[in-house]
């Protein structure tokens, strides 16, 4: 490797321990402001900025693992149907309270000719909106614009084009630097990263994305003239209307139990302290050989497993391999086991799946998603 290259990681290795330390020390610090606190308003004040820089640090620990997984060939699209307008709408939503705070002009401008319902990776797609949104905020300075526009291009019975750009009034990219800012390692000069902090990934992650998705990344800017990035994408469309989602209000889980087996202790509070009020009947297993023996002694009695992976004993793969045996053993229907782990690559997903559990979530614990796969297996079961 060439001494340039060395130091780009050197230097980059160097902003990431920055970014990552400076919101770990907002947490840190609030957790120790909180426990001398004598009122609940400033208790909540400091567990609202640990909120605020715990979402910021899981940002760039994604990040981070989405680079590895660009350098290994791993980062993959998973296509779904999605309604194409609410993409656009909360990506510009991530960024309201940003730019109300900060005094900005935020537009979004729709084609009112998009199509309704298109199969595209709605994750990676708000990543790459995320990205240039934030990007767009933090470089405009206070009574500037911000707009995002969406304009079909072309379209044919299976498939559409469109433009996506991200404008902004800010203070531009020199040409010297609009060479590196798709450089995984690179940033803008010290003193810009010192004013404006950033790790210098945001950009070469969505880069690799947009190409994923057949498209290229574009720059356009002068030096205090605004920025605009802009890309062209052809999604599949798809034929009907998006199903409505009817509410039908709280769900209703009284009487169930499920096993949460889980090794870690503050673990195993978070999600009872999440469940608190549903009703639930949660046991507890602190490792694999406990849930399954748990399982074995009264199987009718759970609707539900969440299964942590790395535990002592017996892993979480093993005590659903075993457990999987047991049923088909006994010839009883197999209970739904849901991995609860720190392990989410593409990879990881799968062998929990190949081990025989249901399916996948991911730590830390996103509670609309764990509320989700409760709706599922255990309100109907």
């Amino acid at each position: 490797m060439d001494l340039e290259s060395d130091l780009s990681k050197d230097n980059f290795l160097a902003r990431m321990s920055h970014e990552m330390r400076t919101p770990l020390n907002a947490i840190l610090g609030m957790c120790t402001l909180a426990q001398t606190m004598n009122t609940n308003e400033k208790v909540a004040d400091c567990l609202e900025k640990i909120n605020e820089a715990s979402l910021h640090l899981l940002g760039l620990i994604n990040s981070v693992l989405d680079l590895a997984k660009i350098e290994t060939g791993n980062l993959k699209l998973i296509n779904e149907e999605v309604e194409l307008g609410s993409i656009f709408r909360k990506a510009a939503e991530t960024v309201t309270f940003t730019t109300k705070a900060k005094g900005l002009n935020l537009v979004l401008d729709l084609d009112t000719n998009l199509p309704e319902l298109v199969l595209v990776d709605e994750k990676r797609l708000g990543q790459i909106l995320d990205t240039l949104l934030s990007n767009a905020v933090k470089f405009t300075p206070p009574a500037g614009t911000v707009t995002l526009s969406v304009k079909k291009l072309a379209e044919d019975e299976k498939t559409c084009t469109l433009e996506i750009r991200v404008s902004d009034t800010g203070i531009g990219i020199s040409e010297e630097a609009k060479e590196n800012i798709f450089k995984a390692f690179e940033q803008l000069d010290g003193g810009m990263a010192r004013k404006y902090g950033g790790a210098g990934i945001g950009l070469p992650i969505a880069l690799h994305i947009v190409r994923l998705m057949g498209g290229e990344l574009h720059v356009d800017s002068q030096q205090g003239k605004g920025t605009t990035f802009h890309f062209e994408i052809k999604l599949e469309q798809v034929k009907g209307s998006p199903v409505s989602v009817q509410e039908d209000g709280p769900v209703n889980f009284s009487g169930k139990t499920i096993l949460l087996a889980e090794d870690v202790e503050i673990n195993r509070e978070i999600v009872l302290s999440i469940l608190e009020d549903f009703d639930l009947i949660i046991d507890c297993a602190e490792n694999g050989l406990e849930a399954l023996e748990q399982y074995k002694n009264d199987p009718k009695k759970y609707s539900l497993i969440f299964m942590d992976i790395h535990m002592p004993e017996m892993d979480g793969y093993e005590a659903t391999r075993q457990i999987r045996a047991f049923e088909l053993e006994q010839n009883i229907s197999p209970v739904p086991i849901i991995a609860m782990t720190a392990n989410v690559f593409k990879e990881d997903v799968q062998k929990c799946l190949d081990a025989g559990m249901t399916g996948h979530m991911g730590k830390p614990i996103d509670f609309a998603e764990l509320l989700k796969h409760l709706s599922t297996y255990v309100a109907s079961s």
